[in-house]
Parts: C-alpha cells; sequence; structure tokens
C-alpha cells in the first residue's frame, strides 16, 4: 500500500520540531503547518477589517478573501459556496445550528421521531435529545455490538412514519468504524426523514462528495483538520439552504429590515446563504486559517492521506495484537475504521496508561471521548486509551508506540 512521505511533509509543522513529540491525538485536534500560520499572520497584519460592511479598501480584500475561503473550503466536499456555513465552536455548533433550524422552521413537531446512533459523540446527540424535549418529540438509538459498531442492520425496524431525522456518525471517534451511508440514506428516504451527518472524523480523513451522498446536512470542525480552533463547517443541500429561515439572525442576515403597519410588523427581506446563516461579525481570520488548511489538503490529495492512515492503522493494530492485557475496542479488521484505534489494558486505568505514555513524549487521548453513551453500552465505564493517525505520522512512531506500551504493561 502506498504511503505518504511523511518525513517530507513534518517539517511543515512547528511543533513538531519544537517538541519532538509523537503526537496520536489527532481526533480530539490536528497541530497546524506553517502554511495555516502564516496565512492568518499576513490577514491580521496586512488585510483585517470586518466582512460585508465598508467600502474602504482593507474592507473590501478583507471580504473578498473571507468570501473566497467558502469556495476554497467547498472544493473539499465537492459542494458550491452558497452551501458552506462557517460556524463558532466547531461540528458542535454546526450540529446546534441544524436542530435549531428544524425547531424554527417547524420541521420537528410533537409525537415526531428522531434516530441517533449509539455510538454517538455527545454532540451528535445532545442536540437531538435538547431539541426533543422542546419539541416533546422521542429520540430514538440504534443499539451497538460488543466492538461498538452501530446496528444499522436493525434501522429499519426502528422508523417509521413519524420518523423526521436520523442522525449519523459518519466515522467514528473510537472505533473509527465508518457508517453506511448510502444505505442509511435510502431507508430514511423511504419514510421522507432528514439525515444529518456528524463528518468531525470523516472529512479531515477520507475523500468525501457531498455529490454522491444523498444527505441534507453534514458538519466539521477546522481544528480536526489542520486548521484553527473556533470555526465550523455546515453543508446545507442547496435547496434547503435557499427554503429555510435562520433561526439565528442579526448583523450580516438581512438585506433589508423594516416596519410596517399591522400585528406582524417587521418585514424582513433575508440574504442569500450562506450569508443568512452567518449572524454578526463571523470568525474572519480562523475562515482565512480554514482555507489554507483546505488547500494543503487539497494539495496532497485526501485519498493519499486516507491511504497513509490506513497503513498506519494495520501497522498498530498488528502490534497491540502482540502485547497481552490489552483489548481492542472496535472492529479488529483495520478495513473496517479509519485512523483511530481505542484499546484497554487489564485492569489498568486508561488515565495510567496515558501518563506514562506522555512521560515517554507520546500524546493519546484517555477517557470516553464525549461516546459517554456507548461506553457505557459496553461496560467500559471508565473508557479507553485513544491512538489516532495524520498524514505526519510516520510507521516508526508506531514502532516506538508498540515498544514503549509494551514495556508500561508489563511493568
Amino acid at each position: 500500500m502506498a504511503i505518504l512521505s511523511c518525513q517530507a511533509y513534518r517539517g511543515d509543522f512547528p511543533e513538531l520540531l519544537n517538541t519532538g513529540i509523537i503526537y496520536f491525538d489527532n481526533a480530539a485536534s490536528t497541530l497546524k503547518p506553517k502554511h495555516v500560520i502564516d496565512a492568518m499572520n499576513e490577514f491580521i497584519t496586512k488585510t483585517y477589517a470586518n466582512v460585508h460592511r465598508g467600502v474602504y479598501n482593507l474592507a473590501m480584500e478583507s471580504t473578498r478573501l473571507y468570501e473566497e475561503a467558502h469556495d476554497i473550503v467547498s472544493k473539499l466536499i465537492c459542494a458550491e459556496q452558497e452551501e458552506i456555513v462557517f460556524t463558532p465552536q466547531g461540528t458542535t455548533n454546526a450540529l446546534q445550528l441544524v436542530a435549531l433550524l428544524l425547531h424554527h422552521n417547524g420541521i420537528l413537531r410533537e409525537g415526531d421521531e428522531i434516530i441517533v446512533p449509539g455510538d454517538a459523540h455527545n454532540s451528535n446527540l445532545l442536540p437531538w435529545r435538547q431539541i426533543a424535549r422542546w419539541n416533546k418529540a422521542r429520540v430514538k438509538v440504534v443499539p451497538v455490538d460488543q466492538n461498538g459498531i452501530p446496528r444499522w442492520d436493525k434501522l429499519g425496524e426502528l422508523v417509521s412514519h413519524r420518523t423526521r431525522l436520523i442522525a449519523v456518525t459518519h466515522v467514528s471517534n473510537v472505533t473509527g468504524y465508518e457508517s453506511p451511508l448510502d444505505e442509511i440514506s435510502k431507508i430514511a428516504r423511504e419514510v421522507g426523514a432528514y439525515i444529518v451527518v456528524d463528518g468531525a472524523q470523516s472529512v479531515p480523513h477520507i475523500p468525501v462528495c457531498v455529490n454522491n451522498l444523498d444527505i441534507d446536512f453534514l458538519a466539521f470542525s477546522g481544528h480536526k483538520m489542520l486548521g484553527p480552533t473556533g470555526i465550523g463547517v455546515l453543508w446545507i443541500r442547496k435547496e434547503l439552504a435557499y427554503e429555510l429561515e435562520p433561526p439565528l439572525a442579526g448583523g450580516g442576515t438581512i438585506k433589508d429590515v423594516e416596519c410596517k403597519c399591522g400585528a406582524n410588523n417587521i418585514r424582513v427581506d433575508w440574504e442569500e446563504p450562506p450569508w443568512k446563516f452567518e449572524a454578526g461579525t463571523p470568525p474572519i481570520i480562523e475562515a482565512i486559517g480554514l482555507a489554507a488548511a483546505a488547500e494543503y489538503l487539497l494539495m496532497i490529495g485526501m485519498a493519499n492521506v486516507a491511504a497513509h492512515e490506513t497503513y498506519l492503522t494495520e501497522r498498530m493494530l498488528r502490534g497491540l495484537s502482540q502485547i497481552d492485557k490489552v483489548r481492542i475496542v472496535g472492529p479488529s479488521d483495520p478495513k473496517m475504521r479509519r485512523g483511530i484505534i481505542s484499546f484497554v489494558v487489564d485492569k489498568v486505568h486508561p488515565d495510567i496508561i496515558g501518563i506514562r505514555l506522555g512521560q515517554e513524549g507520546i500524546a493519546v487521548r484517555t477517557g470516553t471521548h464525549c461516546a459517554n453513551m456507548m461506553y457505557h453500552m459496553l461496560g467500559l465505564h471508565e473508557g479507553s486509551i485513544r491512538a489516532s493517525f495524520y498524514l505526519y505520522n510516520c510507521p516508526e512512531e508506531v514502532d516506538v508506540f508498540i515498544e514503549k506500551l509494551e514495556k508500561i504493561v508489563s511493568e
């Protein structure tokens, strides 16, 4: 299998050069290349002004770059500019915006059903729990099997004529399992349900082309794809982007507003998408950084990123299988997972392993990874240790990880 020349890219990441760390916490947040850092710094020092407001040169150029950022990011997922909405706080805020959109536009009503997977990240679970309480709707959960894989084969039994929404974890942030979107979409469309996809762990790691997916919403985060924190992306299918009224309104969302006589006396003429969904001053500097990150990934090619991570995953799984007392969470077949491996060590708290690895210069995540519901289903109430890869990780780092872990476990 062809892999990236990770050593060639490592020089682009100052943090790797400055610390020498083995960074296996990419599912939480990725490191930033110079291309992103320089783009944000140049914008701040040479071009910054508020957007969609001023007519002086700086404001016009800042607006041009901000709008261009939408276009660059749209290319990463084969979308169109008007379908790309920038949100603060990443995937979390993007999914909350979807929940508010469906509530505000009267799509979710009393007695309706929302289906969520058992491996859902809290960001793709709690908004639906909250919105269901507001609307007196019902949340149904797709159970997981002993490997933490959602039983999507049971979806046909869960849907009904009251099913309005099916939320999907595209790639699990615990097991790395990739859900079958085509099969899920087919069942959802049979009952007229909307489909929202948590793409936080898919868009940064594998080719995702919305033109080939029968879905309505896709959310992902800037900081998980080499970009800055404080910005996320919500893709809204074009027809819905024009049809839906924004639930959050304010500066930048309207063409005009005026007072008319009568009971309903405030007339609003909304902006075109995506601007009508971006109320207030947007994350301008972060958008410039996100666009630079998207350019970097497009240059490398998402198929190359995916192949590289698959190779590292296979290598890691082979090594872990040779260590006594280690139990892998999720499928053992590397073809069923994407660049994420979680595991537990018999009778040892995950934090202990995480601390010891940290002392060896290896960064991993421990705990329940914001997927509490799944861990309770599996009986792993303390969570697990998680190693997750990206394009700047090398096979040699996997070998060092296995060597250090084996030593820690034996002690």
